[in-house]
């Protein structure tokens, strides 16, 4: 996992609220264990191809062959209907510091989904954007 070092100090951050322990403890964890051995980068060091948080990413399913964009978001962004998705989400999770080419998978109601990481169509840090 890459993770930009301005994205992993503000998760952490987050992680601290009370809030963010008591609703959803399995999924902080996660992210968390996630974190700690991420390798991360300075943000103008990243590479386009990586998901970073506010990343746009076109995935591909592999059962069906269907694309879809989603937005990699913090939790006060996330709105299904524009298909943002919380970084405190498994699928967030699932994105967050992934590249290009990489297979991800999570629980779908049949199972658990494998996706394709088609592209990256859009990462702050890659049109300088190191501060959202």
């Amino acid at each position: 996992m890459l993770v930009t070092v301005n994205d992993y100090r503000r998760l952490i951050d987050q992680m601290e609220y009370p809030s963010m322990k008591v609703k959803m403890p399995r999924i902080v964890e996660r992210l968390y264990d996630a974190l700690m051995t991420a390798k991360m980068l300075p943000p103008q060091n990243i590479s386009s191809s990586v998901v970073t948080m506010n990343s746009r990413v076109l995935l591909r399913d592999l059962s069906s062959g269907r694309e879809a964009e989603i937005t990699v978001t913090y939790p006060k962004d996330a709105d299904n209907l524009e298909r943002k998705v919380s970084v405190f989400s498994e699928i967030g999770i699932a994105l967050l510091g992934q590249q290009a080419g990489d297979t991800v998978s999570w629980k779908v109601p049949d199972g658990k989904g494998q996706f394709e990481i088609v592209r990256v169509t859009y990462q702050p840090e890659a049109v300088g954007d190191y501060y959202s």
